[in-house]
């Protein structure tokens, strides 16, 4: 018999793995079941896992270490996956795994374990994570292993041993959730042509649906994170709960996006991330505002390798930490309001200020420009406007 730590959070396949480890091979488990915001109630989890054969069941919540350590990390990079997907499952993935390794040195197990699909992005995730940490750690995933292969397969088992199983009826729909986003999978949604029903999204309205009024609001950043709402201090968790249930009302954050999955073959996944959306609006409106030409085009290159290296489940690699590092240098400056509104869908940017900003309003002005392109004599002066408005960006901040 050995000791397990097992990731537990309800579902079909994670409710039939707990009690395959537990009652059929024999295992003493530790189940673990992780707050990330899911919008559900989560202590009755620790109650059916003893009842499905766990020894122990923890319930923890991490929604505010898991915004802090690895959303907003993944926000000051400006880190989107091919253009639509906020990476909502996946940072979830690593906020788990870390904590499946945290709490097996402390309980002395040698072994984890986890139901994520054999078929899809969070196995690889969730085990590179662990292996990154903990290349000693054993990993068991009872689905790779038992003889089920269909739905109707795993009903079926369950029925057999009266396990509180609840049965879907029809194509069910797969649901993934945190304070991040909302990744939604249905089986018959399989053709690209094909329009997402509008009863799977969970968080947000319909734009059609939104108010007919505009919502204004206005963020402030410091060293490009969010403190305050409408000059409210806010933390990083309150704002961004408060920014999925406004950016929801007005149908903010839906994406139907046909993205490369790890290997290689092309997906179709409906996301819903109002907070992210606006936050990262927001975010990098703030940017263009303090940043130069050059950073700009740096941050660029630097939020497609970010987003990648999420996706592909490197959080804990080296090469994150190193451009994680990079990116926390281009924050320094990140700091002042920006005025937004969320109207049917959509957030638009109406105004952005920061003591920081590289924007002279006498430099943009046609008029200005005109006579100093005509009075110049040396083309460097002009080359060298830039270099002198940072220096003076430099001089008006704080030292460290």
């Amino acid at each position: 018999m050995a000791r397990v730590l097992f990731a537990f959070n309800g579902d079909l396949e994670s409710r039939l793995a707990l009690y395959w480890l537990a009652r059929e091979q024999g295992h003493e488990v530790i189940a673990l079941s992780v707050n990330l915001g899911q919008g559900i109630y989560l202590e009755p989890l620790g109650e059916l896992a003893l009842d499905l054969g766990a020894v122990s069941a923890k319930v923890v919540d991490l929604r505010e270490s898991f915004l802090r350590d690895f959303c907003l990390p993944t926000l000051q990079a400006d880190a989107i996956y091919q253009g639509g997907y906020f990476l909502g499952t996946a940072l979830g993935r690593y906020a788990i795994a870390q904590e499946m390794v945290r709490l097996a040195h402390e309980e002395g197990c040698h072994i984890v374990a986890h139901s994520a699909a054999s078929n899809g992005n969070a196995q690889v995730r969730l085990e590179s994570a662990i292996v990154y940490q903990d290349p000693n750690l054993e990993i068991l995933a009872p689905v790779r292993h038992w003889p089920w292969r269909t739905y109707q397969d795993k009903l079926e088992y369950a029925r057999k041993r009266r396990l509180p199983i609840p049965e879907s009826q029809g194509n069910p729909l797969s649901v993934d959730r945190n304070l991040w986003g909302v990744s939604l999978y249905l089986d018959e949604l399989l053709d690209a042509w094909q329009s997402p029903p509008p009863y799977i999204f969970q968080i947000t309205r319909a734009p059609e649906e939104a108010p007919d009024q505009p919502l204004e609001i206005t963020l402030t950043f410091e060293r490009g994170e969010p403190t305050q709402m409408d000059g409210k201090p806010y933390s990083l968790l309150a704002l961004v709960e408060t920014l999925n249930r406004l950016g929801g009302e007005h149908g903010v954050g839906r994406t139907d996006v046909i993205e490369d999955r790890l290997f290689g073959t092309k997906s179709r996944e409906v996301y819903e991330a109002p907070a992210p959306t606006i936050l990262l609006t927001a975010h990098r409106a703030l940017e263009s505002l303090v940043h130069s030409r050059e950073l700009i085009r740096l941050r660029e290159t630097t939020s497609r390798e970010f987003a990648e290296l999420v996706y592909d489940g490197k959080w804990f690699t080296d090469e994150r930490q190193a451009l994680q590092q990079l990116v926390s240098e281009t924050q320094r400056f990140v700091a002042g309001d920006v005025r937004l509104k969320l109207y049917k869908g959509s957030v638009t940017v109406l105004g952005r200020r920061s003591p920081y900003s590289l924007y002279d309003p006498a430099l943009a002005s046609r008029t200005n420009q005109a006579i100093l392109t005509s009075d110049v004599r040396d083309i460097a002066n002009l080359w060298l406007i830039p270099a002198r408005l940072a220096a003076r960006q430099r001089g008006q901040f704080p030292p460290d």
